[in-house]
């Protein structure tokens, strides 16, 4: 039993070597091939392939490896559900911004064509999950099919895609950045009646 706990612990940490590695690779602009990550990490390139068959999907892992912080950190109990969905949209901006390079790298890997024109790889809609639980207190009001509806438009219109379109052809700096995505998912929030919504509060001021 020792010895198996021990061999799979050794497991984890040469994925977690290899992984370490890739995004080293990824942060200095170098091609991530499994060669180049096994020098990197000092191990065996046969080790290397071992657990890791394709170039390709090792970039995209380690790129997104440690991305995901747990969304209880990032959600405060009791809080109105704008600043629950806020919340998810400033860390992955923040994520973002401090993983530029690696989530450019992830985007590009992940457009690349598969079968039939199909994505090569498919993408984990991370957010989802994060904005479904932001939105949790206003799930019995909303219902279940307008609850998921809400969630994906959120997870829709927070991407990288949209943030990368944004700086690069809009040429919006930070801080219009964060202000112009609050605006989008706050108006988000109001046509699906979000009492808390800043935009609801001035709509229900103008009819009155």
């Amino acid at each position: 039993m020792n010895a198996d706990r021990e061999r799979l612990g050794q497991k984890l940490r040469t994925r977690r070597d290899l992984l370490s590695a890739a995004r080293k690779l990824v942060d200095r602009g170098t091609d991530v091939t499994l060669a180049a990550v096994a020098d990197e990490a000092g191990i065996s390139r046969a080790t290397a392939y071992r657990y890791f068959s394709d170039p390709a999907a090792l970039a995209l892992e380690a790129v997104l490896d440690d991305a995901a912080q747990p969304k209880v950190d990032i959600l405060i109990a009791g809080a109105p559900v704008r600043e629950r969905v806020q919340a998810v949209r400033r860390y992955w901006h923040g994520f973002y911004r401090s993983a530029e390079n690696r989530v450019r790298i992830l985007a590009a890997r992940a457009m690349e064509p598969g079968p039939e024109g199909a994505p090569r790889f498919r993408r984990s809609a991370r957010r989802l999950p994060m904005y479904a639980e932001a939105i949790a207190p206003a799930a019995q009001a909303l219902g279940a099919a307008r609850s998921e509806d809400l969630a994906l438009s959120l997870t829709a219109v927070s991407g990288f895609e949209t943030w990368v379109a944004m700086k690069d052809v809009l040429q919006l700096d930070d801080e219009r950045i964060e202000a112009l995505s609050a605006t989008i998912l706050d108006a988000i929030l109001q046509r699906f009646g979000i009492a808390d919504c800043p935009l609801a509060d001035r709509q229900d001021s103008a009819q009155g």
